[in-house]
């Protein structure tokens, strides 16, 4: 399977809490492990939350990505990145990637979200 095309189902699988609909591992990237995946699977199976969770985890996706963040949410991201210089032993972005994917994933779907999900995920599953 392609590769946008495994985005395009991890989307709609997001759209409907479907979590059955979570392309295989193989078909992701090969840089999930099994237990990642499991936990993309297992937060589309929790009772949506509240968008506003998202926000830090949506900010932190696009710095280790190092996609573009959209103009309305640029000092948001500044702030984050001030705030992360401040907690040196705090993992980075970079590592704890797949974390915030499943903590954007917990809350309802929104195509703006959706829409900046995908295009860190293009980056950071790229096979």
């Amino acid at each position: 399977m392609a590769h946008g095309e495994s985005l395009m189902q991890l989307m709609q699988a997001w759209e409907h809490r479907e979590a059955e609909r979570v392309p295989a591992l193989k078909d992701l990237s090969s840089k999930l492990s099994p237990a990642e995946r499991q936990l993309i699977v297992q937060s589309l199976q929790v009772t949506p939350k509240a968008q506003s969770q998202a926000s830090t985890s949506i900010l932190r996706l696009e710095m280790a990505s190092e996609v573009p963040t959209p103009a309305q949410f640029l000092s948001d991201r500044r702030a984050l990145q001030l705030q992360l210089l401040t907690r040196r032993n705090d993992p980075s972005p970079q590592q704890t990637w797949t974390r915030d994917v499943a903590q954007v994933l917990e809350t309802s779907y929104d195509a703006g979200l959706a829409q900046r999900l995908q295009n860190t995920l293009k980056v950071l599953l790229k096979k």
